[in-house]
């Protein structure tokens, strides 16, 4: 063997391509909260919300102006951001279902990746209180949980924590990743916020004392072209139909609109403090934004934020979530990616919670593996140039059975067709365009009969892409 120095011995290794590490994958952050429809952030058009924090994912990243769930309701949402199906594929169409720990989930696939994963808050899947796999670390309460001194399972042990739970899950999700940077990390953050009932983050008690909060238009009609399930939710107490549904008929009545100056009010005061509850969030988002810049983890981080349904401030007079409105299933996404996205966009094409697995893993250079439903939106936002992958939306409210669910609907960039199947109701039909608060139903008017064949014609051609087994009830229609 010849003689050869050390030193140009290690000169002839540095240049071996063959020892060259390989580039370190994104680490990923997902932020999801619980009952945030779209316009609640300053980004989106508040105007009364102050959320620098969160908004400036959007304003170093990317807005995402058309994002809607398959389902607006907890559990299945949750199920369709962690397996890229709809809830008819997943088998989660309701929160009364346990968790099938047969399903492959982003954090599973990135965990056999060599990510270190975590899971941290809400979980929720009927009360489910076993630790999940694909994890190395676990903290979800059950259900619910409480906002309050919470009770988490924390790697299978129950503990029982002292203080507000958005701030406890904060400081689990940066623990985490702090002890993380050996590795890329994928820590999922399931947020209780702004589920109530609620209770005002600390310091945040007293936010919109000042501010006047007025019921929308569409709180006051009894709107004769909602379906009578929608119908019989009306808050509002001068509503005809509500009145109708009391016991004490025109006595109930008289009574109910005398009450009515009160129940505005105390719609008022719950609208107060969810709101501040979200603000919590806004304080734990700018705490965890610090953490990354200061740990220099920022630039190699994908962050996605998400509210994992939408919920609705009175509009028809509604409460909750679960109809196919768009504040129920529309609701706000930002993407912050320096490394690989550039700032200051806004992307206006569809895009959905089923598609946040294989998007992230379109991102860390791995290919989503069958079954997966969702498209990545990878190619809306890095400049590759993709076109977007659909021009419509299938969005179902699910009954027990997957086959005959109550509601099915297709979201258009102009119409929206809402099919009240289970119990069979009238149909409903809306111009976004002309009518973006969905206050006209025009499938009651002579004239549109083509239209409706024609939406539900694609609506069945969309469901048969995504082998949904309701194909029947909606032909039956």
């Amino acid at each position: 063997m010849p003689n050869i120095t050390r030193r140009a011995a290690l000169t002839t290794l540095a240049g071996a391509p063959f020892i060259q590490a390989a580039p370190r994958k994104p680490n990923f952050l997902f932020l999801l909260t619980d009952d945030q429809s779209y316009q609640t952030l300053s980004l989106t058009g508040s105007p009364f919300m102050r959320t620098p924090n969160i908004d400036r994912l959007g304003r170093e990243g990317v807005l995402f102006t058309n994002n809607f769930v398959a389902m607006s309701l907890c559990a299945p949402s949750r199920a369709c951001c962690l397996t890229g199906l709809y809830p008819h594929k997943n088998g989660i169409i309701g929160n009364q279902i346990r968790w099938n720990h047969q399903l492959q989930t982003l954090p599973r696939l990135l965990q056999s990746s060599g990510y270190r994963t975590a899971h941290i808050g809400k979980f929720h899947m009927d009360s489910d209180d076993r630790v999940h796999p694909g994890y190395d670390y676990f903290a979800a309460q059950l259900g619910q949980g409480q906002y309050v001194n919470p009770r988490k399972n924390i790697n299978g042990k129950w503990v029982d924590l002292q203080g507000y739970d958005t701030d406890i899950v904060t400081n689990q999700a940066i623990d985490f990743m702090r002890s993380s940077k050996d590795k890329p990390f994928c820590t999922w953050i399931g947020y209780k916020a702004c589920h109530g009932p609620f209770t005002p983050a600390p310091g945040h008690e007293n936010d919109f004392a000042n501010i006047e909060f007025r019921p929308p238009e569409s709180f006051f009609l009894d709107d004769t072209g909602k379906p009578d399930r929608v119908r019989r939710k009306n808050q509002n107490p001068q509503s005809a139909f509500h009145a109708e549904t009391q016991k004490g008929g025109k006595k109930k009545k008289k009574k109910a609109a005398g009450d009515a100056p009160g129940s505005l009010n105390a719609w008022a005061a719950r609208e107060r403090d969810q709101y501040r509850c979200l603000m919590g969030v806004e304080d734990s988002v700018g705490r965890l934004l610090r953490f990354l810049d200061e740990e220099k983890l920022a630039n190699d981080t994908i962050i996605v934020y998400m509210g994992d349904n939408g919920f609705f401030h009175g509009e028809h007079g509604l409460h909750g979530k679960m109809e196919a409105y768009e504040e129920a299933l529309r609701v706000p996404m930002l993407l912050r990616y320096p490394a690989g996205v550039k700032g200051n966009q806004r992307i206006d094409a569809f895009t959905s919670n089923i598609d946040i697995a294989p998007s992230v893993l379109d991102f860390c250079g791995m290919r989503p593996p069958q079954p997966m439903q969702g498209l990545s939106f990878k190619g809306l936002v890095d400049g590759s140039k993709r076109k977007p992958g659909r021009d419509s939306f299938v969005y179902t409210m699910h009954s027990d059975d997957a086959a005959h669910p109550t509601v099915k609907a297709l979201r258009t960039s102009r119409h929206k067709l809402i099919l009240n199947l289970t119990p069979k109701d009238k149909t409903e039909l809306y111009d976004l365009l002309t009518d973006p608060k969905e206050m006209k139903n025009l499938a009651l008017e002579s004239g549109n009969a083509q239209l409706i064949s024609d939406l539900k014609r694609k609506l069945i051609a969309e469901m048969k892409k995504i082998e949904d087994p309701a194909i029947p009830a909606v032909e039956a229609s």
